[in-house]
């Protein structure tokens, strides 16, 4: 995905079906999480970035797949969710830029850190809407 420079390499990268099969959470889904967090710091094209972003969203906010659930991994999202913490200052680096809304969606599920949560999301929330007025 990193590497992606059409629209068909980009969607022939989906973790669709590897990591997840709609929302259903397999295994890997928690070191990808990392591997896409650290992905984030990288310079990619914004197309990328978005994707990078979009793929978080659906580890951190997906369930675990049944036979997972069977296999005693109950819970991946909430791994997950701790996986994608360890860049929690990353996230909010993105949550600055004008992918806002997608990032304060992943950092609304994994900083558990409610009060600099709700901090940030107050003064960025103003910042990102004058970005919009001049754009």
């Amino acid at each position: 995905m990193l590497e992606a420079s059409t629209s068909q390499e980009m969607a022939d990268a989906s973790l669709e079906g590897h990591v997840y099969i709609q929302s259903l959470l397999f295994e890997v889904a928690v070191p990808v999480t990392s591997m896409i967090v650290a992905a984030l710091n990288e310079e990619t094209s914004e197309a990328v970035h978005i994707r990078l972003l979009d793929e978080l969203i659906s580890c951190v906010g997906g369930e675990s797949h049944w036979t997972e659930v069977e296999a005693g991994a109950p819970e991946l999202e909430i791994d997950c969710q701790i996986a994608a913490r360890e860049g929690i200052w990353t996230l909010y680096a993105e949550y600055a830029t004008g992918r806002a809304s997608m990032a304060r969606m992943v950092l609304d599920a994994v900083d558990a850190d409610r009060e600099r949560f709700e901090y940030f999301d107050a003064k960025l929330v103003g910042r990102v809407r004058k970005r919009a007025k001049r754009d």
